[in-house]
């Protein structure tokens, strides 16, 4: 009794709980998650304004109530597809969660303007597609890797875009880099042209410079150039003014050559003068031709003086010419000279008569001679007939090497052939020397006045490699390249050849002197090291001499052995530059204690190899066999040995391995035509067998499962591949399931039309035709029994407990007594809740119940069956 008060008073306080739950309504969210039609949930979706509803309506939502509210919320936040304007990073960061417009999530992801904000949303935010458009916004590389190691094993998409996007911004900086570097090659290299001054490189690199400034400056936005074009136009500078120089020393040279054969022309005229004198000539005539000469030998020499040979051949031509001008002027004064005279009378005239030397003398002057009794110099005594036929073909070689050294304005060679053709003079006779004397002393001449002319316009060329030389003493230029420049100003100041500049020559020198002087240190500074390196590769070869002697070859590491080898010869090869002699020496020590070390290294090279080519050879047998499967194996076994074999050389290592690798591809192809035959004979079977499952799904509709059973009987009698069995055994199930599946469907539907059909009957009060219309366990005797006195509402109250459904308010208290009472006869009692149900169906059909109860007791029915 104590039991049944403990469990009426708890199933008291149960109801009395129930009760005050039973009135409340359905909830919003309960009634948008439970509403079926899509037009009214949208309606019901679009009434609810609160954020935080919103977000657990999505979470609790079926795929398309969370769409359509996923789309009401964002068209709230972005109308249109639009940011909001002034939005903050929170309603930013709810656009990309909501939207699924790719570019829209991207532009409120960026919209957020603090990377680290960012940041911890590709980090942290639950959606993929979020995370992924907020580290597509990530562009620093610090925060690139930390997002690529937080989303490694956790994040495949961010980790792949964090690694490509390092990858990218790595090109990038290796990109400008790789500008950065050009730019610095460019302004160190014309900063330094800046420093030595011009050379004979020096247009060619700028050039070089230049061109390499056009080709790079359309891609140096970002970088600082704006030094590079003033450093561009100050080289351009120097190569203007050089080029002008060069021009104005051209001109001056043209102009300087115009002279010379100005003047040349009138010393030639005033010989042609001299050498044209006759008895017909007149003072008046030569002395117009002296006033002419002389005023255009004046106007040759007005700015380029004549050399001292010409000079001195002018003034002989003019004296000589105003010498027979005077003679005959005189004769034009006494008419008797060329009468009859005593000896005493032409002795008298004589004396005013002088004539030039290098012009023939008249007749009437020799006539006069001769009544003067003046006698004709003897003649030279006649030299014996000589052979200079070999001295005069040698002579005149070197005249026309002269001639070619003159052209080529190279004094030096012209010089030496011209001493070289005085030497022969001895050797040549006296007609040869009188024949060769005009043309060497006018290419004598044209020496001299080259040597004039070199003088007056190479010295501004050596005045200025003095400055430049000057300019290298103290400069800040490594000791390497400013000896190098000094070389350079040295080889030019040789070419310009020797001219009497002693003065320049000094302070050329005495500048060399200075700037060389930091190149001294640095020079002995070399030599010093060059001398530590002959010691450290002496050091080097007496350490393997000892290496060599104290091994123990017959158990040696043969490929520590050959990495010493290596390194011992990558060390010698560092330990560079020695001088020439010493590099021969250390280098023959060197060789020698390598090739010792090599003999024992090359004999166990030749075990080595002698046991590949013995695995070579079993390949080859192993290829010509029957077996391939086996011979597959050999081969499999043949390359695991070959990696056991010690060390050998490379070569001949390579070449034994690609003829084992010749027969072993020969294996395995001929192993793969094998399995492909294999395979195709495989899958001809399993064809024939999904032509029988095939064949038993069209059956089904006919045969039914007769149809499946004969098919697996089938397959059972055919050698098909564990994975292709199992694939077709499945299908024949899956058929057999799905007709099964389709007969208890029909039966179940079968059942529902009988159950409806019975509730029918009780709520019309009909009775049935036959037991074949109504549910298994229901007879149609039972709609003929007597009418009992059994309480309807009992009935109903009891059919409510078993569909556990709620009785009205005013039937609670009887529904816990039944319930109690239910509880107690229960103990004793085994029933199913079917067999309950009917026995309460059975009884039902003995009453006459209200129309209200009657529906009560089919509700609860339909919520049992």
């Amino acid at each position: 009794m104590a039991l049944f008060k403990k469990l009426f008073n708890r199933d008291k306080t149960r109801n009395a709980t129930d009760t005050k739950k039973a009135p409340a309504a359905k909830t919003g969210r309960q009634l948008i998650l439970s509403e079926k039609d899509s037009d009214r949930r949208l309606v019901l979706i679009r009434e609810v304004t609160d954020e935080t509803e919103l977000e657990a309506l999505i979470r609790e939502a079926d795929k398309e109530t969370r769409q359509q509210i996923e789309a009401v919320w964002l068209e709230r936040l972005a109308p249109s597809g639009t940011l909001p304007s002034g939005a903050n990073d929170q309603v930013l960061t709810r656009i990309a969660s909501l939207t699924r417009d790719d570019a829209l999530a991207k532009s409120a992801i960026a919209a957020i303007g603090d990377e680290p904000a960012r940041l911890a949303l590709a980090k942290e935010h639950p959606l993929a597609r979020v995370r992924l458009a907020a580290a597509e916004t990530i562009t620093s590389a610090e925060a690139l890797h930390d997002l690529q190691k937080h989303a490694q094993g956790k994040d495949k998409a961010v980790y792949r875009h964090c690694k490509d996007a390092l990858a990218a911004l790595n090109a990038e900086d290796e990109a400008r880099q790789k500008v950065q570097d050009k730019i610095d090659y460019i302004r160190s290299n014309a900063e330094t042209l800046l420093r030595l001054g011009f050379g004979p490189e020096f247009t060619g690199k700028v050039q070089i410079l230049s061109q390499r400034w056009q080709d790079l400056k359309e891609s140096t936005e970002g970088f600082e150039t704006t030094d590079i074009p003033a450093l561009l136009e100050q080289l351009e500078a120097i190569l203007t003014a050089k080029k002008e120089e060069e021009q104005k020393a051209a001109a001056l040279e043209a102009e300087l050559q115009q002279a010379t054969e100005q003047q040349q022309r009138i010393l030639t005229h005033l010989k042609d003068v001299l050498e044209s004198i006759s008895d017909d000539s007149t003072a008046e005539s030569l002395k117009e031709t002296l006033l002419s000469e002389e005023s255009a030998w004046a106007a040759a020499t007005a700015k380029h003086s004549a050399s001292a040979s010409q000079q001195k051949q002018y003034d002989n031509a003019v004296a000589e010419i105003t010498t027979a001008a005077a003679a005959l002027q005189y004769l034009d004064e006494h008419d008797d000279i060329k009468g009859e005279l005593s000896p005493e009378q032409a002795r008298e005239h004589l004396p005013h008569l002088a004539w030039p030397h290098s012009a023939s003398a008249p007749a009437w002057l020799t006539a006069l001679r001769k009544v003067a009794g003046e006698k004709p110099k003897a003649a030279k005594p006649v030299p014996e007939k000589q052979d200079d036929s070999e001295a005069r073909a040698k002579a005149e070689a070197l005249i026309e090497t002269l001639e070619n050294a003159l052209e080529a304005k190279v004094v030096a060679d012209a010089a030496n052939a011209l001493k070289q053709i005085h030497r022969l003079n001895d050797k040549l006779t006296q007609k040869t020397q009188n024949q060769m004397q005009g043309r060497l002393r006018l290419l004598t001449n044209q020496l001299n006045e080259l040597r004039d002319w070199q003088g007056f316009a190479v010295t501004p060329k050596k005045e200025a490699l003095c400055e430049q030389m000057e300019a290298l003493i103290d400069a800040d230029i490594a000791p390497d390249l400013l000896a190098e420049r000094i070389k350079e100003l040295q080889t030019e100041w040789k070419s310009l050849g020797h001219s009497n500049d002693r003065d320049l020559w000094q302070r050329f020198q005495e500048a060399s002197d200075k700037a060389f002087e930091p190149c001294k240190a640095y020079f002995a500074e070399q030599a010093q090291q060059r001398e530590k390196l002959v010691s450290l590769r002496n050091q080097l070869t007496e350490e393997l001499r000892h290496y060599e002697a104290n091994m123990d070859w017959d158990s040696a590491d043969w490929k520590t052995v050959q990495n010493t080898l290596n390194a011992a010869r990558d060390t010698f090869r560092s330990y560079s530059p020695v001088d020439r002699a010493s590099h021969q020496k250390t280098q023959k020590a060197f060789n020698d204690v390598c090739d010792a070390i090599y003999a024992h290294l090359k004999a166990e090279y030749d075990r080595n190899l002698d046991q590949k080519r013995a695995l070579v050879s079993a390949a080859e047998a192993a290829a010509n066999s029957d077996d391939m499967s086996a011979a597959a194996d050999t081969v499999k076994k043949i390359q695991q040995d070959w990696k056991s074999v010690g060390v050998t050389p490379r070569g001949p290592d390579q070449k034994l391995w690609s003829q084992l690798r010749k027969h072993a591809d020969s294996v395995f192809a001929q192993l793969n035509d094998a399995r492909d035959a294999r395979k195709a004979e495989i899958n001809e079977t399993v064809a024939s067998a999904e032509a029988i499952v095939e064949e038993a799904k069209a059956n089904t509709e006919d045969q039914g499962v007769a149809a499946i059973n004969e098919a697996r009987e089938k397959l059972a009698a055919i050698e098909l591949p564990k994975g292709a069995h199992g694939r077709l055994v499945k299908s024949l199930n899956d058929i057999e399931e799905r007709i099964n599946s389709a007969r208890s469907a029909a039966k179940a539907a079968e059942e529902r039309g009988r159950w409806d059909t019975l509730l029918g009957l009780i709520s019309s009060n009909e009775k049935p035709e036959s037991d074949a219309a109504l549910p298994s366990g229901i007879e149609a005797s039972w709609f003929t029994q007597e009418a009992g006195e059994v309480d309807a509402r009992k009935l109903c109250i009891t059919m409510e407990i078993i569909a556990d459904v709620e009785s009205p308010v005013e039937d609670k208290p009887s529904r816990m007594e039944l319930q109690v009472q239910r509880l107690a006869e229960g103990m004793g009692r085994n029933l199913s809740k079917e067999e309950e149900r009917n026995a309460l169906i059975k009884q039902w059909l003995t009453v006459d119940a209200e129309q209200v109860l009657t529906e009560r007791f089919i509700t609860a029915l339909k919520a049992v069956i």
